[in-house]
């Protein structure tokens, strides 16, 4: 394994940070974080944020891009921003881009019947994309992943 793809838009996305520094910490591989910004059609046709702390949550990513750097990760940032372009397709595209060895993002935590109604990035990724997805869910926990320490670096 040598790169690993983790959307990320600032909010509950992080929980899956964690899992992916294990992951990468195991098999020295790269991260690639994937934020994207949503845009909208706003008044006379411009472009707006979907979300109105957009700028907030890019700078929080970008720290939390400097943190895995100083604990030595190799690490990138990916921004995009689409209109229309589902966010799926646009991670998909990321790994195919990258040779990405898996996509580790988190579920969005909702109940069953809110999947079914609203496509989640996940769902779709599951579907879509050239190479294994890794969702963690809410209850995920560091002790599910015994090959790793509590350290983030690899168990003898």
């Amino acid at each position: 394994m040598s790169t690993i793809i983790v959307p990320i838009d600032g909010s509950a996305s992080e929980r899956a940070l964690p899992v992916a520094e294990m992951m990468a910490a195991r098999f020295d591989a790269g991260l690639v974080l994937v934020h994207i910004q949503e845009r909208i059609v706003g008044g006379r046709g411009g472009l707006i944020p979907a979300r109105l702390d957009e700028a907030e949550r890019l700078a929080h990513v970008r720290e939390l891009v400097a943190r895995l750097e100083g604990d030595g990760f190799d690490v990138e940032l990916e921004t995009h921003r689409t209109t229309l372009e589902h966010p799926a397709s646009i991670i998909a595209a990321a790994a195919a881009r990258h040779d990405a060895d898996a996509i580790v993002l988190a579920s969005r935590g909702h109940a069953p019947i809110v999947g079914v109604l609203a496509s989640s990035v996940a769902q779709r990724l599951l579907h879509t994309a050239p190479c294994p997805v890794l969702v963690v869910t809410p209850g995920t926990t560091p002790e599910m992943f015994p090959w790793v320490d509590r350290d983030h670096k690899a168990a003898a």
